[in-house]
């Protein structure tokens, strides 16, 4: 007899499969850069690459080698990469590193890829993933190698053989973690990875975030090491250091380089970015301190050039300072004359002419002019 289902019973068998389907899903993408050592491109086969590698921390900036093969009869380690045609060459004991951030609490799996090259010592390899007090809080499986691992330059000795070493850690919190290599003389690795499931991989790494005050403007200026399925910055102010307000949103863009400028009020300000991925998953940089004491008017004045409307930012110290602006164009004819309030203030020249024009702000006797190009 075939059996009925209801649409109800349906409903439920078709989301589990589907949330079955989206955690299985969700351990594919690989959180670390630059994972199979391609990165810089070896200037042909064999030992050609000394010094640093992008992404990854030697320990004591011990030299490093790249090393690449095309598969046939390189002398001195693996013909051919365990991924791609270039892998990492340790010269003496030492440990590579790389940190990842988790933007929630999930379990992990990793691992890498670990083999022999020539000279015949005795050597045990490992993966460690720290947390951010460098505890270790998971360790792959461990292998040693043995003379007999070596690869035999002169035919028909062996080819060096990869072997795979993989752990899994579970409910790690959120926060940074390190995941690190352990090799020594004569080791070789390829084919580092790591992912989460849930997949809560944040959606930027921050290089740099710097704010400093200039003419009582703030200028703040951050750079992103990586973005990864990324959509916006929302500038956060406090002048209290709890409540945050945004001030400004700066999209993503290819250049990883940012800046956003702004007026805070006397006293202290509290500046953060809420870096937000395009689904809706976000996480917060660090906070920086400004001490503002300054004791006059403070303008910003942008877009400069402008299209439709001129807009003049004034930051008042008290307010008993009154900022009057004058606009005139390249004739010297007055076109617009007021009385600045605290805040923004909106300069409509969408009925003027193409051209230059002076802005003109006076504060106790004090003039200051902006060159304002329509």
């Amino acid at each position: 007899m075939k059996k009925i289902y209801s649409k109800a019973s349906l409903l439920t068998v078709i989301t589990l499969l589907a949330v079955s389907l989206n955690v299985r899903s969700q351990c594919t993408l690989n959180y670390l850069l630059n994972s199979s050592f391609e990165n810089p491109v070896a200037p042909g086969l064999g030992n050609n690459f000394f010094g640093s590698i992008p992404d990854w921390t030697i320990a004591g900036g011990f030299t490093a080698n790249i090393v690449q093969v095309n598969g046939t009869n390189y002398l001195g380690g693996p013909n051919t990469a365990a991924t791609g045609i270039q892998y990492l060459d340790i010269l003496g004991a030492t440990t590579i590193t790389q940190t990842f951030d988790l933007g929630c609490t999930a379990d992990i799996t990793f691992r890498g890829d670990f083999s022999a090259r020539e000279g015949g010592t005795t050597w045990t390899a490992s993966i460690d993933i720290l947390n951010s007090l460098n505890v270790v809080v998971a360790t792959s499986t461990t292998r040693t190698f043995t003379p007999p691992d070596a690869d035999v330059d002169v035919p028909p000795g062996p080819d060096a053989v990869w072997y795979t070493l993989s752990g899994t850690a579970t409910a790690l919190p959120a926060g940074t973690y390190t995941y690190r290599i352990n090799l020594d003389e004569d080791g070789n690795f390829d084919n580092a990875f790591l992912c989460a499931d849930p997949g809560c991989l944040l959606p930027v790494k921050l290089k740099a975030f710097d704010v400093k005050l200039n003419d009582c403007v703030a200028n703040l200026k951050w750079t992103a090491e990586t973005e990864t399925n990324f959509d916006k910055y929302i500038v956060e102010y406090s002048q209290n250091g709890t409540d945050y307000i945004a001030i400004g949103t700066v999209n993503s863009s290819g250049s990883r380089q940012y800046s956003f400028t702004h007026i805070p009020a006397t006293g202290k300000a509290f500046y953060r970015l809420k870096m937000a991925d395009i689904d809706g998953n976000f996480s917060y940089s660090k906070i920086s301190v400004l001490n503002i004491s300054c004791g006059k008017s403070t303008a910003l004045v942008y877009p400069n050039p402008v299209n439709d409307v001129l807009n003049v930012n004034i930051s008042k110290s008290s307010a008993s300072n009154v900022v009057t602006a004058s606009l005139y164009d390249a004739a010297g004819r007055l076109m617009v004359r007021r009385q600045l309030a605290n805040g923004t203030n909106s300069i409509d020249m969408r009925a003027m002419a193409s051209g230059l024009y002076n802005l003109v702000l006076i504060q106790d006797g004090e003039v200051t002019t902006y060159k304002i190009k329509r």
